[in-house]
């Protein structure tokens, strides 16, 4: 390569606009970082998941961004303005994108055209249940959301069966009670960390034996994320139901 040609290709990098991925509360507003408040005012475009629902977080925190939903398909439109020196910033619905959210495949594109990617992090029901469990985080197997049929969830949750640590996933209410059966079947020695509609004035987390599931009343609303303690299966330490929050 040319010193010449070397020095046109960073000059061209250097023009590229940056890519913001951001952290949005995933319930409690308060959440927010004063970074990516800031980031969020600065850019160019705000690319969201959700048009309604990203627009009521952006009024309540006095951001006038320009913000359009990013569409499947859209990558080489997000890279265009990248190339005209647009800075954009990339938010889900709630918590981190990219972690059980749109944005994995957004990102990777981006970074194989050598665009800077910035990530501005935050609230993520991963670590909000990983923290409050009282649970050693390593090792950890994070399943995001589970399949909607059946036969898949249980190989999904069977294939860890013997992990020595934690396993998480998220759940929605309608596959809820379904899938707490599985987790009986399949781990029913270990302990069970839930979190319902965490960080939000309602929220409830429920620490107990798996084994005692069928006696803690779950209040079947809102979003959940579930974190299997499975290393202690052989321990008989655990009180047989604990209310956290």
């Amino acid at each position: 390569m040319s010193r010449r040609f070397f020095s046109s290709r960073v000059q061209y990098l250097k023009e590229l606009g940056i890519f913001y991925v951001v952290s949005t509360p995933i319930g409690n507003i308060e959440d927010i970082t004063y970074r990516a408040i800031r980031i969020l005012k600065e850019v160019d475009i705000i690319f969201c998941e959700n048009f309604k629902h990203s627009l009521k977080l952006l009024n309540q925190l006095d951001i006038r961004t320009q913000l359009t939903t990013l569409h499947s398909g859209e990558k080489e439109k997000v890279f265009h303005l990248l190339e005209n020196g647009k800075n954009l910033a990339l938010i889900s619905d709630a918590g981190t994108p990219g972690i059980s959210d749109p944005g994995s495949a957004i990102v990777r594109f981006l970074r194989e055209q050598n665009v800077s990617i910035v990530p501005i992090p935050g609230a993520s029901a991963l670590s909000t249940i990983l923290s409050i469990s009282g649970c050693q985080a390593n090792p950890t197997v994070f399943l995001g959301f589970l399949s909607e049929k059946k036969g898949k969830r249980i190989s999904e949750l069977n294939k860890y069966k013997d992990l020595e640590g934690n396993v998480i996933f998220y759940e929605s209410v309608h596959r809820l009670r379904t899938t707490l059966g599985f987790v009986e079947e399949i781990f029913p020695t270990s302990e069970i960390t839930i979190g319902r509609e965490l960080t939000k004035s309602h929220e409830e987390i429920i620490q107990t034996k798996v084994e005692n599931l069928k006696d803690i009343k779950i209040t079947e609303k809102g979003e959940f994320v579930i974190l299997i303690n499975n290393r202690i299966k052989n321990k008989s330490d655990i009180v047989s139901a604990q209310i956290l929050t």
